[in-house]
């Protein structure tokens, strides 16, 4: 039995549709740190590689301006200059003189041995604009380039030597260096998840151990199954200890209901069957009394055998769950006990009460329990069908048998029990939409279901085969007892 409280819904843990999953949150978390450690150092290289670069062009360009001023025949006039810078020409290496008035001087004869495409004004170069460190970049048909200036003195004239670096061929490199470094992060990122599919599994396995002993619990155990504190992880220790914590607490407060409604049911008991008998009695004597007075006695004795009925099936969810209610568990003919609860009920039901071919002691069917409550059951299914189906339709009972299972179903014409109320109808004080203008307290088919369940069988409900409801009662099937 779950954990219940007598005047609340039963205690269960259902997992929500939207809940995440701490194991695949943890993975994801695992993954996004692994390509942040590779993002981190593929930033890093390209922001070093970037800085070399720029590195190495003002070294080149340092030392061509130092060679070109400690030899002072070449730095003598510009012709001179112009012919010791087309000697450092190389294929992504370019520099040329600048006069004073911004113009390139002998540069177009330098640039038709280098990379850049050639028609490109090279006064531009002079507005590019530069960077901390002097050295300016820019693309041109797809390839990028390193420019800076140096200034130098020739004779008498103050001119700039201006530096062209073609950086295409480096910056492909890189390329190819960060295209590997993406495919071992994605490689590696792979083998991580699966790596760490089965570590977390095993890591999560004591929070599923304890959510196992949670739900372990029940309600015949809750005074004394706890979950065992010290053999939890640290990190789980202070949940389960909440978790004792919240027991011990519903332990007590479901003793006190439970008090509550064994003391004030035996105590309404009495009272209630004086208020009955003598509203009979007084029916038997009604020989002075007008029509109205004698309606209102039967409606006093009616009120009153409905409220004996309540407080009868008070007491015995209180004894059930309490565990004082013994029952017998031993074959006995349930064909037989369909018949006895049919001819009681028969003048109640008038005329609706259709029994199927196969279901009368004609039929020998033996199941395991207890044959009282079993007709308890029965009555109560009849009952409930005869009320919830004010059209007069039949009931019908049927009997279907196997070797280890024995189904007894109570079919009617009422209205039905739509699919979302299937479980509702059988908790405690739960009632379906259909019942709304009907009386009743919600406790008959909670009696039932506590009644088989202690039988070792079940209860349930599904869709009548011409409508309407058909509820079933599911014992485990049993050889008869010996001579009987």
């Amino acid at each position: 039995m779950k954990l219940t409280s007598l005047f609340a819904l039963p205690l269960s843990f259902h997992r929500p549709s939207g809940a995440f999953s701490i194991r695949r949150q943890l993975l994801s978390l695992s993954l996004l740190a692994v390509l942040g450690g590779y993002a981190l150092p593929i930033v890093a290289i390209s922001w070093l590689a970037s800085q070399d670069r720029r590195t190495v062009h003002l070294a080149t360009a340092e030392s061509v301006y130092r060679s070109m001023t400690t030899n002072g025949s070449r730095s003598h006039n510009l012709e001179g200059l112009s012919a010791a810078l087309e000697q450092i020409i190389s294929p992504n290496f370019l520099a040329w003189a600048v006069t004073d008035q911004g113009v390139p001087f002998n540069a177009p004869n330098q640039i038709r041995l280098f990379s850049i495409p050639t028609g490109i004004p090279l006064v531009r170069l002079n507005k590019i604009a530069a960077g901390s460190d002097g050295i300016g970049v820019f693309t041109v048909g797809g390839r990028t380039y390193l420019t800076s200036s140096m200034p130098l003195i020739v004779g008498a004239r103050s001119i700039h030597v201006r530096f062209l670096e073609d950086i295409t061929p480096k910056l492909a490199q890189q390329r190819l260096l960060l295209i590997l470094l993406l495919v071992a992060a994605g490689l590696a990122t792979l083998f991580t998840g699966l790596l760490l599919r089965p570590v977390l599994v095993r890591g999560l396995a004591p929070l599923h151990d304890l959510g196992l002993q949670m739900q372990a619990i029940s309600s015949d155990t809750l005074d004394s199954q706890r979950v065992l504190v010290s053999a939890q992880p640290r990190e789980l220790a202070p949940i389960a200890a909440a978790f004792n914590d919240l027991l011990d607490r519903l332990s007590a407060s479901w003793e006190r209901q439970r008090g509550f409604a064994n003391g004030v049911s035996h105590e309404l008991r009495t009272p209630i069957s004086l208020i009955r008998n003598y509203a009979g009695r007084l029916q038997r004597r009604a020989q002075g009394l007008s029509e109205q007075d004698f309606a209102q006695l039967v409606l006093i004795e009616e009120e009153a055998g409905r409220m004996g009925k309540l407080v009868a099936d008070l007491l015995a969810l209180t004894r059930i769950d309490a565990n004082r209610t013994l029952m017998p568990f031993e074959p006995f003919d349930v064909a037989r006990a369909i018949e006895r609860v049919a001819e009681r009920l028969r003048s109640r039901c008038a005329g609706r009460l259709r029994i199927c071919p196969g279901a009368t002691q004609a039929s020998r069917t033996f199941a395991l329990g207890d044959a009282d409550r079993f007709e308890q059951c029965l009555g109560n299914l009849i009952e409930n069908a005869q009320k919830y189906d004010p059209g007069g339709g039949p009931i019908q009972l049927r009997l279907d048998a196997s070797l280890d299972r024995v189904v007894v179903h109570v079919i009617d014409a009422g209205p039905g029990v739509p699919d979302n109320e299937k479980r509702l109808i059988f908790e405690r004080f739960g009632r379906g939409r259909h019942s709304g203008a009907i009386s009743g307290s919600g406790v008959g088919l909670a009696v039932v279901r506590a009644l088989m369940e202690a039988m070792g069988g079940s209860v349930s409900v599904a869709d009548g085969p011409e409508g309407g409801a058909d509820f079933q009662l599911r014992l485990k099937g049993a050889a008869p007892l010996h001579g009987a």
